[in-house]
Parts: structure tokens; C-alpha cells; sequence
């Protein structure tokens, strides 16, 4: 009787259990040299900018007098500058952790003392009040910022922002979306740090948002929703002829007024391409209707 062959002792689990604590803890550590190195390498280069500002969310910047603007997690700069040049009048206070971003803000040609002011700043932790007066922003935007920071963190940077906003200011946001293909992606390589929150080849991070989660985290944070909607993109890549299915979150939300009012309008499918209409109910992202209605379209998604 032939003898079995000894077994190999498999020092790892054959299962992918995705990040390590240590690996969790070092990219929480060190996110904001993850993110200069990300700015050092591309630039201002990587993101294009954001013209889609006014036809979005023109009715929030336009009315009487000079409206004065904050952008979360500015980069280089892409959502600053296009607002300057569709209003001039406005003044817009721009900050990032990241002082490489903050360094590429201040040397666009287009950036003023007089209608922008940028600065470092880590909104976990430093307290927004040293560098800007309470109760004296219009508007706060937010754009692709808020997936960049840990899930346990996020009340933190939305208490922050609450202390600067006028009475009924508008925090006026866009991020990713549960089910979008990088979070596909994230999933089969292993880089999953914990429910919907995922890291890069690059050490930055990325979080996926349910509008129930986002609903809930801005109300309990003393914020109402005005409008909240999931949209959905085919974007071509022609080179490598690939097409892939992009999914994000467009909202608004309104300082409450410490009242219980609550209206939550979840963007249903209509018609083609990706137009929405909205109905005012909070219902769990997961009974939207899949697949959505897409348009095939040539951009970047970061």
C-alpha cells in the first residue's frame, strides 16, 4: 500500500480576508502623505475640472449679494476655479490636508487674494474655526472628498463644517456609490479595508456611499436633505475597448433647523440616458431598479 504524500503546512489562510489591522492602521496614519505623494506624481493633471458646477446646482450659487463658498478636500484646485469664473463675485475658501495640493492651488494663474483663500487643514481633527468665522458660509461643497476619509471619521468633518455655515447654509455634495465597478474591482484584489471602504495600489482610499448611509449620517449630524440621487454611467474606454458601469451620489443637504423635518428624495430612473425624478421617501438604495438606465459617455471617474 503506497504511502499519501506529506501534507504542506500552509502558514496563510487560503481565504482573501483583505487588509490587514496593521496595514488598516498605517494607512489611516499615514493618509495624508499618501495623498501628497498622489499629488507630488500627477499633479494637477489627474482630475479634470468640474464645469458641470452651474448646470448642476446653479440655483444654490445665484441670488443677491456676494455669496461666500467653501470647498472640502480641494485638490489642485478643479472645483475652485470653475467656480470663480462662473461667479466672480463669489469668495471661496478652499482646503486640503494635503500641503502639495494646497501649494498647486496657490500657483494657478487664475488664483487671487482677493476672490480665494486656500489653506492646509485636516478636518478630523483641526478645528475650521481658526481660519474661518462661524456662521459665515453660504455654501460647502464637497466632491469626491468624503469617500477619502474613514467611515468613523466622517461625523467628525461634517461637525466641523455645521460650525462655519450660516443658518439654512447648503452643503452641496458628490462621491461614489455602492455597486460602481471600482468597488467590484476593490473586492476581487483584496483591498477591502472594512464594509464599503476600500485602498488603492497608491495608499489613498476610497468609500462607497448607500444613500441610506449618507442619508443618515448628514441628519444625524444636523443637516436636512433637499435632494439626493444615485446616477449611473457606461464610460467607454476606447483604447482598451472596455466598457464599464460607473455609479456616484449627487445631493444636497440644508443646516436643519433643529426641527424633526426630514425629506429624503431618492432619484428613480426616467425616460433614458440618465435623468431622474424624484419622490420624496427614504427608501433603502437596494430597491432601486437594476439595472439602471444608462448613457454611454467618455469621462473620468477617480
Amino acid at each position: 500500500m503506497a504511502s499519501e504524500p506529506p501534507r504542506k503546512l500552509q502558514i496563510y489562510s487560503a481565504v482573501n480576508t483583505g487588509v490587514s489591522p496593521y496595514k488598516r492602521e498605517k494607512y489611516e496614519r499615514e493618509a495624508q502623505r499618501y495623498w501628497d505623494a498622489f499629488y507630488k506624481r500627477h499633479q494637477n493633471k489627474f482630475f479634470k475640472d468640474r464645469h458641470y458646477l452651474e448646470k448642476d446646482w446653479g440655483k444654490y450659487f445665484s441670488g443677491e449679494g456676494r455669496k461666500v463658498i467653501l470647498e472640502v478636500g480641494c485638490g489642485a484646485g478643479n472645483t475652485i476655479f470653475p467656480i470663480i469664473a462662473s461667479y466672480p463675485h463669489a469668495f471661496v475658501f478652499a482646503c486640503d490636508f494635503s500641503p502639495r495640493a494646497i501649494d498647486l492651488v496657490k500657483s494657478h494663474k487664475d488664483y487671487k487674494d482677493s476672490c480665494a483663500r486656500a489653506f492646509i487643514s485636516d478636518l478630523t481633527a483641526d478645528d475650521l474655526n481658526k481660519e474661518i468665522s462661524p456662521s459665515s458660509v453660504d455654501i460647502a461643497t464637497m466632491i469626491f472628498m468624503l469617500s477619502a476619509v474613514s467611515p468613523e471619521k466622517m461625523p467628525m468633518v461634517l461637525q466641523n463644517i455645521r460650525k462655519i455655515m450660516k443658518p439654512n447654509g447648503y452643503v452641496l455634495f458628490r462621491d461614489y456609490a455602492a455597486g460602481d465597478l471600482a468597488q467590484e474591482k476593490f473586492s476581487d484584489k483584496g483591498q477591502k479595508i472594512s464594509d464599503n471602504f476600500y485602498v488603492r495600489g497608491d495608499g489613498t482610499r476610497a468609500y462607497y456611499f448607500s444613500t441610506e448611509f449618507l442619508t443618515n449620517l448628514f441628519k444625524e449630524n444636523g443637516f436636512d436633505v433637499e435632494e439626493i440621487g444615485v446616477y449611473c454611467k457606461k464610460v467607454e474606454n476606447r483604447s482598451r475597448k472596455v466598457v464599464m458601469n460607473r455609479r456616484w451620489l449627487r445631493a444636497a443637504f440644508r443646516m436643519s433647523n433643529g426641527s424633526n423635518r426630514f425629506s429624503s428624495k431618492e432619484a428613480l430612473p426616467k425616460g433614458s440616458g440618465h435623468d431622474f425624478a424624484y419622490r420624496s421617501t427614504c427608501i433603502p438604495e437596494s430597491v432601486l431598479p437594476s439595472p439602471c438606465n444608462y448613457k454611454t459617455v467618455r469621462v473620468c471617474l477617480r
